[in-house]
């Protein structure tokens, strides 16, 4: 047995490995099912199509509500940066009373299930006259999905070093140089991770969208949703592959011109 697994029993290996299959095996079968000929299933597999992506991209509703899917990201990632930024350095420098308050209101969304929250969402906005629709949308999400880049810069900037700012006002600059030119280029990773969590949550969740959205402004999954109600067949598997893919080449970029060592380490 491989020195790394030393200490560990047969039992706990023998456990560990059926969760990962039991985690990895519905997707690899979700990959296998995209390129399915027919419409349903059979083994042994005859052969391998396209026809489903084919399907998908020539679906109206679908390019539709992915175009709200993108500009709902895209929209969001700069928003969120905006208010993490400060967010994350006054909870990791601050020293305020209410503080620890302050980060669990911040984290909230993380541990309340999405569905209160995308109901919360609705009767607010309903409330406030904004109804359904993009900005509800902009909103909902961008509360949502906060929690998962501030959570990134905190981690980075754990691990900033603090004698660079120090040398830096030494040397005789203000604050906010330092903030600008030495903490700034520091939370890189951070950010960069930040933009990835934020991306991807926004266009695949579906526990508030679907409270939020409107005909005009239906996200990608509740359009899934909607056409696996009415339909069974693997367009819903092609959709979701090409959103893997998606995600996938954007943790490739970050491993890229970041590193995944550094967009997770807290020292």
């Amino acid at each position: 047995m491989s020195r790394d697994f030393r200490g560990y029993s047969v039992s706990t290996l023998s456990v560990a490995l059926l969760c990962g299959a039991f985690l990895v095996l519905p997707v690899a079968f979700l990959c296998v099912y995209a390129f399915n000929p027919t419409q349903y299933f059979t083994l042994p597999i005859t052969g391998l199509s396209l026809r489903w992506f084919h399907s998908f991209f020539e679906n109206d509703r679908f390019l539709q509500a992915f175009g709200v899917s993108m500009k709902l990201g895209l929209i969001i990632i700069p928003i969120v940066l905006a208010i993490s930024l400060p967010a994350a350095y006054a909870l990791v420098r601050g020293r305020f009373p209410g503080r620890d308050f302050l980060n669990a209101v911040i984290m909230s969304p993380l541990v309340i299930p999405g569905v209160v929250t995308g109901i919360a969402f609705l009767i607010f906005l309903n409330k406030a006259g904004m109804g359904s629709g993009f900005t509800p949308l902009l909103i909902g999400m961008t509360c949502f999905t906060m929690p998962y880049a501030v959570r990134a810069l905190v981690a980075n900037m754990h691990g900033l070093r603090p004698e660079l700012e120090e040398a830096a006002l030494n040397l005789g600059a203000g604050k906010w140089s330092v903030f600008w030119y030495v903490i700034l280029p520091q939370l890189r990773p951070g950010m960069l991770a930040g933009s990835i969590f934020v991306f991807v949550e926004a266009v695949d969740n579906f526990s508030v969208a679907v409270f939020l959205s409107s005909t005009n402004s239906t996200p990608l999954p509740v359009e899934a949703y909607s056409y696996i109600r009415d339909y069974d067949d693997p367009t819903i598997a092609a959709m979701s592959l090409l959103l893997m893919l998606i995600s996938t080449g954007l943790m490739l970029l970050a491993s890229r011109y970041v590193g995944l060592n550094r967009m997770f380490q807290v020292e």
